[in-house]
């Protein structure tokens, strides 16, 4: 069994195999777990139909744990949030879209033109957190296939609704009409009341940071005019 620090809170894997631990090399901790997960042959033979691929049972033990720990989330206020999440200023800036439009993509293109003075919390699963009614992200393991990500955390100053398009644009848009595409990006737990307590970290999120309708193709010309719709002085 191992214990990790996800979003400032020990939790607990009883893991069988050395995968999720391999992952979470930098997330470890001594502290007492909060709460404990673990996956079962059945909960492993489950995520196998779910991902329709021959994944190593290592693999699918981090996947179920992880989605075990999803659903315990919101009850400390966090939720898991599916985007490329960078750090800027001491900020963090999201960008969320379906799987396979491009945040990668886009993220590179920011660590391309602005250097050292950007870099990724996480590129695939991050946890965002409210912590004294400000939204925070949090690194996790799980950085997506191209192991993006630190074990850091920063305030959330900005989320683009992310598309592919002809041309580069960007536009602040009020975040009520982002909340739908917001809400599609968070991992919502089976659990009622764990889903309405979900549903109020997404409206704290809404009522605080800035939200862009972005649209681009891969030009170099893509970052810059996300950051000047993005960046927060």
């Amino acid at each position: 069994m191992i214990t990790v620090k996800i979003a400032g809170i020990p939790i607990g894997i009883d893991n069988r195999f050395e995968y999720v631990k391999s992952i979470s090399a930098d997330y470890l901790t001594d502290d007492s777990p909060e709460f404990t997960v673990a996956a079962t042959d059945s909960d492993l033979d489950r995520e196998r139909e779910i991902a329709g691929e021959d994944f190593s049972r290592g693999y699918l033990e981090s996947t179920v744990a992880f989605r075990k720990i999803a659903e315990k989330l919101p009850e400390y206020d966090a939720v898991v949030f599916h985007g490329a999440v960078i750090a800027k200023g001491g900020l963090a800036y999201a960008f969320t879209a379906k799987s396979g439009v491009g945040k990668t993509t886009h993220t590179r293109l920011w660590i391309s033109e602005f250097g050292r003075d950007v870099h990724y919390i996480n590129g695939d699963k991050p946890v965002i957190r409210i912590i004294d009614g400000v939204p925070h992200v949090f690194g996790t393991p799980w950085r997506g296939k191209e192991g993006y990500g630190t074990n850091e955390s920063a305030p959330l100053a900005a989320i683009a609704l992310l598309e592919r398009g002809e041309r580069n644009t960007a536009e602040v848009i009020d975040p009520r009409d982002g909340t739908v595409r917001l809400v599609k990006q968070i991992y919502i737990p089976n659990s009622p009341v764990s889903a309405a307590l979900t549903m109020r970290v997404a409206d704290r999120i809404i009522s605080s940071v800035r939200f862009v309708e972005l649209k681009c193709n891969t030009d170099s010309e893509a970052a810059w005019v996300a950051a000047r719709a993005m960046l927060v002085e």
